[in-house]
């Protein structure tokens, strides 16, 4: 369980991160970084969740809800550092492959490495949920740590689109890769405007009154 901020410095190895980024190997590159990257909003949002929760009595209906977020959060930020070491796995997978000139493996591998992108564009959504959610029962000083986890987690999507872009070019059926890139588009754009009314919200906007600010849970696309 991840309890402050230095057993979750810890058990990232941040700086260790950061060597094997700046080094002469294939990976851990972009898509890890946009990994990580994705581990620090979640890590942020979790921040302001304990500090709630510590201020808030925990019998009350919002310090349960507030528990209960926090559980949510432990294991979103556990599938998020999971995705640091799954990109890196898939790239290296799909690379060999490639070189074998196994085309069944590499086309499962290609799948893996998109997988990966839209795991942490799935997962960005839903701490963009938490995010709105926690503004209606934070103070006003937790405001910053919202708005640097939302663009954070925006960074993170930008450059998971970057990624996948790239990744598209192995494609070779021009259809199904304009599917794709079609897909892509349409999935950055709707994040860029979820994006703008997070920063809206949290930066004063009117905001439509929720039905029951104790009962906080992401809300579910059909």
């Amino acid at each position: 369980m991840i309890v402050t901020d230095a057993t979750f410095l810890g058990k990232l190895h941040l700086m260790d991160f950061v060597d094997r980024i700046a080094s002469y190997a294939p990976v851990p590159a972009g898509g890890a970084a946009v990994a990580n990257c994705f581990c620090l909003a979640v890590a942020l949002v979790y921040k302001v969740v304990i500090f709630e929760s510590e201020r808030t009595v925990q019998a009350s209906p919002v310090g349960s809800n507030l528990m209960m977020l926090k559980k949510e959060l432990e294991i979103l930020l556990r599938d998020a550092e999971k995705l640091v070491d799954e990109d890196s796995e898939a790239y290296l997978n799909f690379s060999r492959s490639r070189r074998m000139g196994d085309t069944a493996q590499m086309n499962q591998h290609f799948n893996d490495i998109i997988d990966v992108s839209m795991k942490i564009m799935e997962k960005s959504d839903v701490a963009y949920e938490w995010i709105r959610q926690l503004h209606r029962v934070a103070p006003q000083q937790m405001n910053t740590h919202l708005l640097v986890a939302s663009e954070l987690l925006m960074g993170a999507i930008n450059g998971t689109v970057h990624i996948v872009r790239d990744n598209l070019d192995s494609i070779r059926v021009y259809e199904k890769r304009d599917n794709y890139l079609k897909r892509i588009s349409e999935l950055h754009a709707s994040y860029i405007q979820r994006h703008r009314e997070i920063l809206d919200i949290l930066s004063g906007a009117p905001e439509e009154p929720a039905p029951n600010v104790h009962r906080m849970q992401p809300s579910r696309k059909e």
